[in-house]
């Protein structure tokens, strides 16, 4: 589903994620730890799933979607807001491979926009991807890469405002090993991600230079729990990462170089048949190069909740709290907090219709703003049959900035869409 807020409600679970930020959710374990219920969305319905076509020992799934979408308030703006209608083509190709000893896929997919009226809102995003993962013993490992060109949204607060929107670069590569020996589970897990932002045309002429915001990311975990029960386990988990900006100073004059430390402890329970959930409190601290930015440190933390409240409906809730990083003018960071509850019933066998709702509060570290962001999205999908469905609905999004005098942006963004989608 798309959203010109640049965020994506899931038809199974409610995920709010901006698409210039890296909002991390609590991180998922290992499906060897601990395996989490369905949701009414994500059940198998036999004769309405692609069932991919036979390449040798591995199958491909290959799907073409074009969806259409009204926007009632384009540039985000809070005054003299502009519409239009955008045709989306959303082409994807998975190629995988299951056997009892590993898993393996290879992917790619493109989401190319075109409007009506502005083609400077026009853009091609490709994301490509490899993931593999193998089990010998008690142990199991995993890698993950990641390819990207992606735009950024005109709703970022780290948006430039050029007179067409930011490309960037992102891409990422994790490695995962877990260890479990009987009640006991281990993990240590690394990655390193790489963000590069293009220059893009200034509104009254020339260029807006955005090398001062390409950075490397690099991040290293470890975690070790115990399984109490088969319905519940604890752990407790260090987490240490780093952002190395490429220039020394922005063009601002600011290092935004930090490094940044977390001691988390949580717990993985299914309370019943019916909910299962993942809970977790932390401790963070962030330290930052720029002797003028004010570390940032406290406690933060984080829930995920399923509810199979009937047969027919499913119930999900999430809350976390996280401190971000950002290129804001005099902003050290963002001590950003999410709560979302989303709902999904088959109103039929091949119905299946959703409300989601979230609330963002973002804080600005170092300067006096503090963004609060309100979305609603009202939806469903119609499986036509194992070769195509539909996904349509209703979006809000709502920003709201005090001080009025600050320099966030003000919108509201209403949204209608309808997408079809034809696979194998």
């Amino acid at each position: 589903m798309h959203s010109s807020l640049g965020y994506r409600f899931g038809i199974s679970k409610l995920v709010l994620i901006p698409a210039s930020i890296l909002f991390l959710l609590a991180e998922v374990v290992s499906a060897q730890e601990y395996v989490g219920l369905q949701s009414v969305a994500q059940r198998y319905r036999p004769g309405l799933e692609s069932e991919g076509m036979p390449v040798g020992a591995m199958k491909l799934y290959p799907q073409a979607g074009v969806e259409t979408v009204y926007i009632d308030n384009v540039f985000a703006t809070q005054n003299g807001e502009r519409d239009d209608l955008a045709l989306l083509f959303t082409p994807e190709a998975r190629l995988t491979s299951t056997t009892s000893k590993y898993r393996a896929e290879l992917g790619a997919n493109a989401e190319v926009a075109r409007y009506s009226d502005f083609d400077s809102e026009n853009y091609e995003d490709l994301r490509f991807w490899t993931t593999a993962d193998t089990g010998f013993g008690n142990s199991e490992v995993s890698a993950d890469l990641r390819l990207s060109a992606l735009h950024e949204d005109r709703t970022s607060p780290d948006d430039v405002r050029g007179s067409e929107l930011t490309e960037f670069s992102d891409n990422s590569i994790d490695l995962n090993y877990s260890y479990r020996p009987g009640r006991l589970f281990t993990r240590v897990d690394g990655g390193f991600r790489r963000l590069n932002f293009d220059d893009t045309d200034a509104p009254g002429g020339g260029s807006i230079d955005n090398d001062d915001r390409d950075r490397d990311i690099t991040e290293l975990g470890v975690r070790v729990g115990y399984s109490l029960s088969p319905d519940l386990a604890i752990y407790g988990e260090l987490r240490g990462d780093g952002i190395d900006y490429d220039e020394q100073t922005d063009d601002d004059g600011f290092e935004r170089s930090s490094d940044g430390v977390q001691l988390r402890a949580g717990t993985l329970i299914e309370i019943t048949e019916l909910i299962s959930g993942e809970f977790y409190l932390c401790y963070e601290e962030r330290d930052y190069d720029d002797s003028s930015f004010s570390d940032v440190d406290g406690l933060i933390f984080g829930g995920d909740v399923v509810w199979n409240l009937t047969q027919l409906t499913t119930v999900t809730a999430e809350a976390h709290r996280r401190v971000d990083d950002t290129t804001i003018v005099g902003a050290s960071g963002i001590m950003k907090t999410l709560i979302g509850v989303g709902i999904d019933h088959e109103l039929r066998r091949n119905l299946i219709l959703n409300a989601n709702l979230a609330y963002i509060n973002d804080d600005f570290k170092g300067i006096s703003r503090e963004d609060d962001i309100v979305g609603l999205e009202i939806g469903g999908r119609y499986l036509m049959n194992r070769y195509a469905y539909v996904d349509f609905g209703y979006g809000y999004s709502d920003r709201d900035t005090s001080p009025s005098s600050s320099a966030g942006r003000v919108f509201t963004i209403n949204e209608v869409f309808v997408r079809f989608v034809a696979r194998l």
